[in-house]
């Protein structure tokens, strides 16, 4: 039954995920040039971005209720011993619309996270376990600031849209596309010192392909 139910919040995450990939793609396609097309996009953009945040905050409240529930966290941390043998990706690849298996980061791995969303939780729990003191400070940093002044991490949950605690006292802003969430691993590895080379990602299905 609970891993029924996990299944069922991950692909309601995977589907967060897409929508936002989604969106950045609708945007992208709008003829720049075409003041017309300009403001169909915004008007269809605004609509869109209303509705998705919508969906997002009532999938997060589900999400939360039935975790609590069974007593069961969707991002468990899980460590597994082994990757199976795919092809390793990196850090300058489009991860939209794609899948993740799992990543080794300093020589460990991990494994069976299928969706972005729990790879990230479980990179950030990595590099939080490695040094906390760096972990703290991010939400001073102002890399990890959006240009609109959006904290991507924070102690405060209600800076966040959707938070999800890591650490002791840290927060993680996960509501995030899966490139998205690739830029914001680059900027973790930046800050933490770490090479982006140091870190290979799997992937468990490219629905693209």
């Amino acid at each position: 039954m609970k891993e029924r139910v996990k299944k069922i919040l991950s692909n309601l995450k995977s589907v967060q995920e897409d929508f936002l990939a989604l969106s950045d793609d609708w945007w992208l396609e709008i003829d720049h040039n075409d003041n017309e097309a300009i403001d169909n996009g915004v008007h269809f953009k605004t609509k869109f971005n209303k509705r998705n945040k919508k969906f997002s905050d009532t999938a997060n409240y589900l999400s939360e209720l039935i975790q609590n529930h069974i007593n069961t966290p969707l991002y468990q941390q899980v460590e597994g011993k082994e990757l199976n043998n795919k092809e390793p990706h990196n850090l300058t690849e489009d991860f939209k619309y794609k899948r993740p298996y799992g990543f080794v980061l300093a020589g460990t791995p991990y494994k069976n996270k299928v969706t972005w969303s729990e790879l990230y939780i479980q990179l950030c729990t990595h590099l939080s376990n490695t040094d906390q003191n760096i972990f703290s400070s991010l939400e001073s940093k102002q890399e990890h600031i959006s240009n609109r002044n959006n904290k991507y991490f924070s102690s405060n949950p209600s800076d966040l849209r959707s938070p999800q605690k890591c650490g002791f006292s840290t927060y993680v802003e996960m509501n995030l596309s899966a490139n998205q969430i690739r830029d914001s691993i680059k900027r973790l590895l930046k800050t933490n010192n770490i090479k982006h080379t140091d870190i290979s990602i799997y992937l468990r299905e490219d629905r693209d392909a």
